[in-house]
Order: structure tokens, then sequence, then C-alpha cells
């Protein structure tokens, strides 16, 4: 068995070997990397993983050249490695063999025997890890962006079962880049298909934007989990997209509620035939919240005869930050409501209970589902409903952003600290954190400002009911018409 240093010259003299044929197998070992071996046989020659115990073939001798020798020591070192180490090394060698790179073939090995996972499983168990440890809407989004739901899963596809250390940069571009040609397409066929002017991109952009957030919050956890033994970040220089629309298309659509629309959804509400939706979004549009914030609010959040206050309202945001609300009338009586009906189901302690069990043998202990109460709103949008004609699509989020883009406006009439307040600063109902600038305040100040924030919803439910007045008012006057 001839041993020499391979170069060149070796592998010309393989080639004129198999040319002339051999009577018996004849092997070359590396004398630079102890188990890279040539075997030449009757029917052609192989490169091969050649050691006293193991004889295990690479590829044919015709797929590397000279150029290629060091890639093949390296496989070889790797090989030498993982088989000291007792794990299987077939996996190694079939990738390296199929056309993936040392490194690539190192990272399917590493998943073959446990010590790496893909791009599905790690995104899955991050999912898992959101779902105990964030808010639930950003576990949800998340969720979507990531392709683990039908709507993204195919532009995905440049990192569908690949390994996580194996993902780089321009894969997760290429994923973000799918997004937006998909929109664009989509986008195109509409325009044909209706004969108008052409919508623009602008929705995809955001999609691939939020892709681009939840990557970067999904890697960004891989790396800091030993279990993913990942030592590089490749969505660390992932940008959002470089693409921007020049107008935005149906921008005359993108406003808030008028008061008698928002007085119409009222009427709407008292009319929903799911008591338990009609109390969430009622107490959503009294507030000022996020939809999931009264869904799953629980009983003990709420305190009541607390002094000069009805009702006080302690809940966390998305980021975990605790706020106080004072609630106004209505408000406090929506909750006094539900705490009542929620001793139907004494296993949840929430106050809006599930409703039913998602599958056999499921506990009652939960909240109601978040589909159901967005289902509520999307009713109205239905034929009859008192959002059919709209020229947008109504949802949840635009209650929150009816209290926003007409309360901030009106804040000015409110005084804090013996000063008119700011527009911004409607955020003490929505978004902030009680605004502390101490750890004594942060432990001890659980009232700051409830006074004024009492004020600002009483003058919101006011809002409120007087659109409803008006809307009342209107179908009076049709039916008069």
């Amino acid at each position: 068995m001839p041993s020499e240093h391979f170069s060149g010259h070796t592998l010309t003299k393989v080639k004129n070997q198999i040319k002339k044929g051999v009577s018996a197998a004849v092997v070359y070992r590396d004398q630079d990397t102890t188990g890279l071996a040539i075997k030449i046989t009757k029917t052609g020659a192989s490169w091969y993983y050649s050691t006293r115990d193991t004889n295990l073939q690479i590829a044919p001798f015709s797929h590397f050249g000279l150029d290629d020798l060091p890639m093949l020591r390296e496989l070889v070192v790797k090989i030498k490695k993982a088989a000291k180490a007792g794990q299987p090394i077939e996996i190694l060698v079939k990738s390296f063999a199929a056309g993936h790179s040392v490194q690539d073939a190192k990272h399917l090995h590493d998943v073959a025997t446990g010590q790496g996972v893909t791009w599905e499983v790690g995104r899955d168990l991050y999912l898992e890890w959101c779902g105990r440890n964030r808010n639930p809407d950003t576990a949800r989004g998340y969720k979507s962006a990531l392709g683990a739901t039908p709507g993204l899963h195919d532009d995905f596809a440049p990192i569908h079962g690949k390994p996580l250390a194996a993902i780089l940069t321009r894969d997760l571009a290429q994923v973000r880049d799918n997004i937006v040609s998909r929109c664009t397409e989509r986008a195109i066929e509409q325009h044909q298909a209706r004969d108008t002017s052409r919508k623009d991109v602008v929705s995809g952009i955001r999609q691939a934007d939020l892709t681009v957030s939840a990557l970067k919050a999904a890697f960004k956890h891989f790396v800091n989990k030993k279990q993913f033994n990942l030592d590089r970040n490749p969505a660390a220089d992932l940008s959002k997209c470089l693409e921007r629309p020049t107008e935005i298309a149906g921008k005359d659509k993108f406003r808030a509620l008028t008061q008698i629309e928002i007085g119409a959804l009222w009427e709407a509400l008292e009319a929903c035939p799911n008591e338990t939706v009609r109390g969430v979004l009622k107490l959503q549009l009294l507030t000022g919240q996020r939809r999931t914030t009264p869904t799953i609010a629980l009983q003990s959040a709420f305190q009541f005869d607390s002094g000069a206050y009805d009702c006080i309202w302690g809940l966390e945001d998305k980021s975990h930050h605790w706020r106080k609300l004072a609630l106004p009338p209505l408000a406090a009586n929506i909750v006094r409501h539900a705490l009542r009906m929620a001793t139907n189901n004494p296993d949840s302690n929430h106050l809006f209970p599930k409703q039913r069990p998602k599958k056999q043998g499921d506990t009652m202990e939960g909240h109601i589902n978040v589909r159901t109460v967005s289902d509520g709103i999307e009713d109205m949008r239905k034929p009859g409903g008192v959002f059919e004609l709209m020229p947008f699509n109504v949802s949840t989020h635009d209650l929150r952003k009816a209290f926003v883009s007409i309360a901030g406006p009106k804040m000015s009439q409110f005084i804090l600290r013996g000063r008119p307040m700011d527009a911004e600063e409607v955020e003490m109902i929505t978004h902030k954190n009680e605004g502390r600038e101490s750890v004594a305040q942060l432990v001890y100040d659980k009232n700051s400002y409830l006074d004024v924030k009492l004020e600002i919803l009483t003058w919101w439910q006011e809002y409120v009911l007087e659109g409803h007045r008006m809307y009342v008012a209107s179908l009076k006057m049709k039916e008069v018409a």
C-alpha cells in the first residue's frame, strides 16, 4: 500500500492507472493526513476514509481534484475527531459527498448527534419559550412572522431543514426578500384582475420588517442559550427592507374611527349575542387597551372600593411593566358583572373565563379565546353589520387607535403637576408604566396619577356614549325619512 504526500503527481498516477486498469486493488495513503486514501479497483477509483478499524468510501475519485485536497484533509480530520468521540460518522461523509461544504456537513452531523438543531426545531423551541415568557400578542405575532403558520411558510424555503449553525445572513435576507416579492406579485395580480390602479407593496414591506424583528429576537435567544450550541448570530447584521413605497396605497383609509362610528360600534356590542365577548370589547374600548389585556385579565387584578376610587385595575403591558388604572363607572360595572358571571366557571381565575374546552379532556382553567374576541368585531364587517360599508376592515386594534387618536389632541384640557398635559401623555393610559424616577417609587408608589387617569377615562366614557346617542339619533332620522 503506497504511502506518500498527496500532490498533483499522485493524482496523475491514479488517473493513468485508471486508464490502464489494475488486476488487484491499489490503495494510496496520504502522509499529510492519516486516514485519507485513494483506492483503485478494476471498476474505478474512489476517495476513502481508511484506518485500521474503518474503511468508508467518501466519493468517486473524479468528484474532487488537486484544489480540493485541503478540503478533503479537513473532512478527514473532523471524521477522526467524531470517531474518537464515539459518534457515528456516516452523516458527515454522506452530506459532504452530496455537495455540502465540510462546515455544513459538520453542522448536519451535529444535528444527527444531538449537538445542534435544525431551523424548524429551534424555531418551535423558541416559540414555546415565548409562550411562557412573553406577552401572548408577542408570542402570537412571532409564530406568524417566523413561518410557523401557513401564511409565510414557503417564504422560509432558504432555511427549511438547515441546521441553525449553517444559516447565513444572506439566507435570512432571502427570506425577507421572498415576503416582499410574494406580496408584490399578489398586488400585480389584483391589479390585473380588478382593472384598478396598482396597489403598493407596503403590506409586504411591513410584514417583512416584522419577520426581520422576529428573526433578530430568535437568533439572539439561540446565541444566548447553551442548548443550541451557536456561537455566532447571522441575524445581527440583517437589515429591514431597503425598499420603501413612494406612495402609501390606501392612505385615505388609514384613519381612526369617528365619534358616530364609535357609537355604531357600541350599538353593535349591545346586540352581541356572546356576553363574554361583549364584556371584553366594551372594556377594551372604554380603557384604550390592547385586545389581549382585558382578554387575559385575572379576577385578582381588580380592586373595588379603594378609597376615592370605585375600581382600580392593576395590569402589565407587553414589556411586563405594571400599570394602574382607576376605572370610570361604566367600565367598573362591566367588571362587576363579569366577576359575577365568572363564578359559573370556578376552575378559572380569569375575568373572562374560557367558554369551552379546545379539545377532549382539556381543562377550563384559561381565558376566553382571543380569536373569539376578534370574531366579535369581524362579524360587524359582514353584510348587514354596522361596518359593512367601511372603507377599511375594522379590527380590535381600531378600538385602541380611536382612543389614542381622539384623546391625544384633547389632553391639554387635563392638568398634571399644575400644567396642561401634552398629547403624547395619553400613553400613561395605553402604554407606559408608572413614570418612576427612583427605586422607592418603583416599590411603593402604586397610585401614580390615578386622579388624572380617572378624569381622562371618564371623559372618554362620555365621548363614547355621546357617539352612541348620535348614532341612535341618525337611525331614527333614517326611519322618519
